[in-house]
């Protein structure tokens, strides 16, 4: 939906025997423009608002995102190309989806344990690859996880040689909660130099980046927070200012879903993966 007019309204009403003066916008939406606006694409700004919810569809603000319903639309999409992921557990949820819904791509046996180890898949006759890993320490898992070919998301992407076909998405923050604030900025800074490098050498890599979602308050209020999740967004949307990746903003969608839970559940899941193969699909 698109925009078409903005009225400014002046809404009196009484709070404990005073008028207050509150301004209220009146927005009118029309779906006859939908399709003028473009595809979205990399290169734009993570901002909030960045879209709207309706009907369970997730509407960006600035640009349309494309819909994969069925397993033909995303093999298509993903024909060819190399995935690259790095991560915590709500992009593990990716990786799942990939496992469940696309039987075409195997993966294989990695002689790892628990869902935090490494998952490679391999589709030979579309020549799809894809890789997930957690990104490094500090990674809190009460479970065992192995240390072995451990790479911070920097040394990851300067290993990544990149060309029209490499797609490198990821996230990080929820795992930083209970550090000072000042090792979440310092990674940043040395992803984003990372990501520069990359474009230097390989510009027409795809580098999508997905913010963290909202989460339930249950419990641990001082170290995980919706309150730190907040600070690490704004970190990342000043640090990642003016670079060519795409954002799947994450915060905003669940915060638009009103899905008070760090895990949602796999409807939206499969929303951030239309917004992943919009950004890389034409």
């Amino acid at each position: 939906m698109v925009v078409q007019q903005i009225y400014i309204a002046v809404v009196q009403f009484k709070s404990n025997g005073y008028i207050i003066n509150a301004n209220t916008s009146i927005i009118f939406l029309s779906d006859s423009s939908l399709e003028a606006k473009e595809k979205c694409k990399t290169g734009g700004k993570l901002e909030y608002p960045s879209g709207y919810v309706m009907n369970n569809i997730w509407y960006p603000k600035t640009c349309n995102m494309l819909t994969y319903h069925e397993v033909e639309e995303r093999n298509a999409c993903m024909k060819g190309r190399f995935f690259y992921m790095f991560g915590d557990s709500t992009m593990h949820q990716w990786i799942y989806i990939f496992e469940t819904k696309l039987k075409n791509i195997k993966f294989l046996n990695v002689y790892e344990g628990g869902w935090s180890q490494k998952h490679l898949g391999v589709d030979t006759e579309r020549n799809i690859h894809v890789l997930w890993k957690h990104h490094a320490r500090p990674f809190i898992y009460l479970g065992f996880t192995t240390l072995t070919e451990e790479r911070t998301i920097p040394r990851e992407i300067d290993l990544i040689g990149g060309n029209q076909y490499t797609v490198i998405a990821f996230n990080i923050g929820v795992h930083f909660r209970l550090f000072p604030v000042h090792h979440y900025i310092k990674r940043l800074y040395n992803i984003r130099r990372a990501i520069e490098r990359l474009l230097l050498r390989s510009p027409e890599t795809k580098v999508i980046i997905k913010t963290e979602n909202t989460s339930e308050m249950g419990g641990e209020f001082e170290g995980m927070s919706d309150f730190h999740a907040y600070v690490h967004y704004l970190i990342m949307e000043i640090i990642f200012k003016d670079i060519n990746v795409g954002f799947i903003n994450g915060w905003d969608m669940t915060t638009a879903f009103n899905y008070n839970q760090i895990h949602p559940p796999e409807a939206y899941v499969r929303i951030e993966i239309n917004m992943l193969m919009t950004y890389i699909c034409s």
